[in-house]
């Protein structure tokens, strides 16, 4: 196949589907990119991928080849000689035209004729301008149409809500829309609460009055495949400007092919034939809401969809096709790509204040047993605690940490995350943070078939995160369940409707806490004697050193109680000079809960539910920064339920008095009672199950 793989969109598609079909059929496929764009231009993500699974070889920009049949992609669009292909033959060659050819262009295709030359047309007005130009180069009997290829799929959870996505993919430029913001406003959902999703900008002075608007978003062709692009619709609309020169043809076949509703305007039903819904511009959006309010219609419109197109788009009909011009009657034997080992999952956490996000995705990734193997890449300085699990980690260092600006920081992640999606092939990227960048969707979505799954936590401060509405792009949304959950007013809570809510998700189940009795042995603590743990976390933006000075002082007013002070594992503060204290520092520290009377400890997403799981009566002493999660109110909650005390940061002079109450052994069973009442199970064996469902299907 000779073609200008830099080509955007549609022209991508089409050849990485061609390349599909004869690869299939058992054919070697090998590709030469004709030297037409600036050397810093993309190759299309849709052919990228196939180059990744191996279906074609990338042949030198002069090679030496020969084959029985080359196929040369859309040479009207030449605008400058191609590189010497004279060490090139092959014994038929295929000129595919899309668009009408410019006779002026035509001395340009000298240098690809390297064989016996026929043209195959895409569609009868292209045919009937081929005709027209009387040449003796004969032309094929039938149109080289798309092939309707169905595209892979990322199942939905049918108990998520999702709203109806609506897009449209076509070439940059005016002819390719309609003249106003009003027409195009009038023609496809955008705004009012829509999600509609394009490839392929209308024209500068139209895009200045459309950018920002809410519920659209346009997608640069070189960072997503448009495979993913159209698995991520439920209906395809195409209403041009009046003059086309090359319309979306294997986007919509492949629509069609894969059960969406294609919308188009009515003149181009002699075209595309039944299985689309045909309207007139102005009557699209009342269309296709009328379906919408109808699901039978709707599945029904999907259904024809689906039926049609192996009429209109028969792959079959392309594989006779070739076998005529390879000159062979009998199918080849289908190449196939041995892939070993089980599919991967990469885990992706994001650097928060402790170890929160690494956790989480640990405890997720120890649950999918030998189905998947984890791979993480970690934005956290984690890499040797997730090593220590036994996983391949990759270190990313994150934007604070580099301390650069965060547009050229996420470009860099973007990149670099990239370069891992290529080496390890996952089938998902599962990413725990509270802000899912453009770079980490680019990534994921430019990789095409790999699902892009969001651990996003609830309890989130006032001040949302800017990247909330990337939640529209994730294949799957888990939320960690929340034991105060009733309480959480947060930004994501009133979008909890997008999420698959699971159980707290914690590192460790209870079968792996140490018994009493070998937990007090393995730290060297005393039977006979009470012990407190006090763990205020890493102490990022609040002063760890004074708090854990005050907190040890007034603890010390027990002359029998052993004091243990934790040292997060990522954490900048030591505390190996405080007096009294045993200071102990590992991950995690949740295994040995059961050697303690009692704790101290913040209130993250983690440790609470650690605690709570545990049954180990707890202070809570909350960080209440505005820069964290709610953990005042979990706290708050807690104490409420009677199965903690809230001890805010300023009101430490009660500290005595809630320490003597826990030193009595009735007030700690009242409290694990209350604790039991309130915990509810792991949730990630459940998050496991959905991520494996995801991608176990495909």
């Amino acid at each position: 196949m000779l073609a200008d793989c830099t080509r955007r969109g549609d022209a991508g598609l089409r050849v990485a589907q061609e390349i599909r079909t004869y690869a299939g059929m058992g054919c070697h496929v090998g590709v030469i990119q004709l030297q037409v764009q600036p050397t810093h231009s993309v190759v299309s993500p849709d052919i990228q991928i196939c180059v990744r699974e191996g279906l074609v070889d990338v042949l030198p920009a002069k090679p030496s080849a020969r084959a029985k049949l080359a196929i040369v992609h859309s040479p009207a669009t030449l605008a400058a000689p191609i590189q010497d292909l004279r060490s090139v033959c092959a014994d038929q060659v295929v000129f595919v035209h899309e668009r009408k050819p410019v006779l002026s262009q035509m001395g340009l295709w000298l240098g690809l004729q390297i064989g016996p030359v026929a043209w195959a047309p895409t569609n009868r007005w292209v045919r009937a301008a081929l005709a027209e130009l009387n040449t003796p180069v004969p032309l094929l009997e039938e149109d080289w149409r798309p092939v309707g290829q169905e595209l892979f799929s990322i199942p939905k959870r049918c108990d998520v809500a999702r709203p109806t996505v609506c897009g449209r993919v076509s070439d940059p430029g005016p002819i390719q829309w309609p003249n106003s913001k009003e027409e195009i406003q009038a023609i496809y959902p955008i705004g009012a609460g829509r999600d509609f999703r394009v490839i392929g900008t209308p024209p500068k002075q139209l895009w200045k009055k459309l950018s920002g608007t809410s519920g659209l978003t346009v997608f640069d062709p070189r960072e997503i495949t448009v495979e993913r692009f159209l698995e991520m619709l439920d209906v395809f609309m195409y209403f041009p400007g009046v003059s086309v020169p090359a319309m979306p043809e294997t986007a919509i076949a492949t629509a069609m092919a894969s059960g969406k509703l294609v919308v188009l305007p009515k003149h181009l039903e002699s075209h595309f034939g039944p299985g689309a819904i045909y309207a007139d511009a102005c009557d699209a959006p009342s269309r296709i809401a009328d379906l919408e309010a109808d699901k039978t219609a709707f599945d029904t419109a999907r259904e024809l969809a689906v039926f049609h197109s192996k009429i209109q788009f028969p792959e079959a009909s392309r594989r006779e096709t070739i076998l005529d011009l390879l000159k062979e009657t009998k199918p080849r034997k289908r190449r196939r790509i041995s892939k070993t080992g089980p599919e991967r999952v990469l885990f992706v956490p994001s650097n928060g204040i402790g170890l929160g996000h690494v956790a989480r995705l640990l405890a997720i990734a120890r649950r999918l047993d030998d189905r998947a193997e984890p791979i993480f890449a970690t934005l956290a300085q984690a890499a040797p605690i997730i090593e220590s699990f036994g996983y391949l980690a990759e270190y990313l260092p994150s934007q604070g940490d580099t301390k650069t600006i965060q547009a050229h920081w996420d470009a860099w992640f973007c990149a670099e995350l990239g370069e891992l999606l290529d080496r390890y092939e996952p089938r998902s990227v599962v990413f725990d943070g509270n802000n899912p960048t453009p770079g980490l969707v680019n990534a994921v979505l430019s990789r095409g078939r790999c699902g892009l799954v969001w651990v996003r936590r609830g309890m989130i401060g006032p001040t949302p995160s800017p990247y909330l509405e990337n939640a529209r792009f994730m294949d799957l949304i888990i939320e960690p369940g929340e034991v105060a959950g009733e309480w959480d007013h947060g930004p994501t809570a009133a979008r909890q409707h997008e999420a698959l809510v699971v159980d707290p998700i914690t590192l460790l189940d209870s079968k792996e806490i140490l018994p009493r009795k070998a937990a007090i042995e393995a730290l060297g603590l005393s039977s006979d004697a009470p012990s407190v743990l006090v763990q205020l976390g890493a102490g990022a933006n609040r002063d760890l050193p004074s708090l854990a000075e005050e907190i040890i002082e007034q603890l010390q007013r027990f002359p029998n109680l052993q004091i243990v002070l934790a040292e997060w594992e990522n954490s900048p503060v030591g505390f190996q000079d405080l007096p009294a204290t045993r200071v102990i520092r590992g991950f995690p520290l949740s295994r040995f809960f059961k050697a303690f009377d009692f704790s101290i400890s913040a209130a993250g997403y983690n440790v609470f539910h650690e605690v709570m799981a545990a049954g180990l009566p707890t202070i809570f002493v909350a960080n209440r920064h505005p820069a964290m999660d709610q953990q005042g109110i979990r706290a708050e909650y807690a104490q409420d339920e009677g199965a903690s005390f809230d001890l805010p940061e300023d009101q430490l002079f009660h500290l005595p008095a809630l320490c003597e109450a826990l030193l009595n052994e009735k007030t700690r069973s009242f409290m694990r009672k209350q604790c039991k009442r309130l915990s509810r199970g792991n949730g990630a064996e459940a998050a496991a199950e959905a991520i494996m469902d995801m991608i176990g299907r495909r």
